[in-house]
């Protein structure tokens, strides 16, 4: 390919800023324009990396031809510029989880999609924003624990988050989300993407409304798979804790046992860790962790991260750039690398994410919507949600 492909952002938030620097450091891409509803900072990007700045999106697609689009707007307002990227025929969209916070928006966008030959991409970031990402999807693919049985994954994010994340905008913008589509949509497209073939097929979640007020505080959800695998799912955003994040993920098989701490909270460090079955013997777990070590993945090695010592973000500069440095670290836009390897390729397993499956999809978004929709659901009706394979 000697043309470079034409892009454009829309949303110039913190991950909207993400993709501007994604587009700019690839040779292949030449990033057009940019959109954000804020003049001064569409103006700005766009005068630090020489792009058209606009404050309307539509009027963006409607003067650039663009082969690719980022939609990182708030996670309630997915829908809209999707579907204006796609009736402007850019062949490719890139936008941020969830895929949408209600079923009827996401089954639109991919019917529109499809309809139109657009494929859509869903950063999902956390299936690849560390190597230990890789290293559990290996395990648990190739059986080293045995069958799945159960698992329990908790991500909790700081009181800021849904308070301050976003300045004045913050109780709207969280308020038109919860913590289930802002964090266990992540959870849910991991479980997913470890457990493919099989789907969730049955959800139950409990949620507590005490603190925000204009959004729940947490939800607690249990969730079913089809191959009979059961796991406990709980994403809230009102903890006073050192750091911005707290992530942990368990996994226990009928021969083996996972522990993930993702990312650490009060007397933790990052690590992960794999008791595999003991019908794997040690030649054959150096194997493993051979081919492990050529994906560039060490298992036998603790990870550390220092923790963030203050996640209150205000008007300080400085702790601004802390919580950016902390949500968007290197790794975190590995997918988006892969979803434009995957462009550049014309695949869906570019040879940069061939080992790990598929990379998410509309039709992935869609799931994940259905289930986090059901999560939402059931906590507020008290009732089991069956859903549909």
């Amino acid at each position: 390919m000697t043309a470079q492909l034409k892009a454009g952002v829309i949303g110039l938030g913190l991950l909207g800023s993400g993709y501007v620097n994604l587009f700019r450091d690839q040779p292949e891409i030449k990033l057009t324009a940019v959109a954000d509803l804020r003049a001064d900072k569409a103006q700005e990007v766009g005068a630090q990396i020489g792009a058209q700045p606009y404050t309307n999106y539509l009027d963006m697609l409607k003067e650039h031809k663009l082969d690719v689009v980022a939609v990182a707007t708030p996670d309630h307002l997915h829908k809209e510029p999707v579907l204006a990227a796609i009736r402007a025929g850019v062949p490719t969209v890139i936008q941020e989880k969830p895929m949408a916070t209600t079923v009827a928006d996401a089954e639109e966008m991919l019917e529109v999609a499809e309809k139109a030959k657009t494929r859509i991409f869903i950063a999902y970031a956390n299936r690849g924003s560390s190597p230990l990402d890789g290293a559990t999807y290996y395990v648990i693919r190739q059986g080293l624990l045995g069958e799945i049985i159960h698992g329990e994954i908790q991500v909790d994010d700081h009181i800021s988050v849904p308070t301050r994340m976003w300045g004045a905008r913050s109780k709207e913008w969280a308020g038109g989300s919860s913590s289930a589509h802002f964090l266990l949509s992540h959870v849910v497209d991991y479980l997913r993407w470890l457990m493919a073939p099989a789907e969730i097929t049955q959800v139950y979640a409990i949620s507590q409304q005490k603190v925000l007020g204009y959004t729940p505080d947490l939800y607690d959800a249990f969730l079913t798979f089809s191959n009979g695998a059961k796991f406990r799912a709980k994403g809230g955003w009102i903890k006073h804790i050192d750091g911005v994040v707290e992530f942990t993920l368990s996994f226990t098989g009928s021969e083996g046992t996972l522990n993930y701490i993702k990312i650490p909270g009060f007397g933790q460090v990052e690590g992960w860790r794999a008791n595999v079955s003991d019908r794997i013997s040690p030649e054959e777990v150096l194997a493993h962790q051979q081919t492990l070590s050529d994906q560039g993945i060490n298992v036998r090695t603790l990870l550390h991260r220092s923790a963030i010592r203050s996640p209150w973000m205000g008007d300080n500069k400085e702790l601004r750039r802390s919580l950016e440095a902390f949500v968007l670290p290197g790794n975190w836009w590995r997918l988006a690398h892969c979803f434009l390897d995957s462009i550049l390729e014309d695949t869906l397993t570019p040879s940069s994410w061939n080992q790990y499956g598929p990379l998410p999809t509309g039709i992935d978004g869609l799931r994940q919507t259905q289930v986090v929709c059901a999560i939402v659901e059931s906590a507020k009706t008290g009732r089991v949600i069956d859903l549909e394979r």
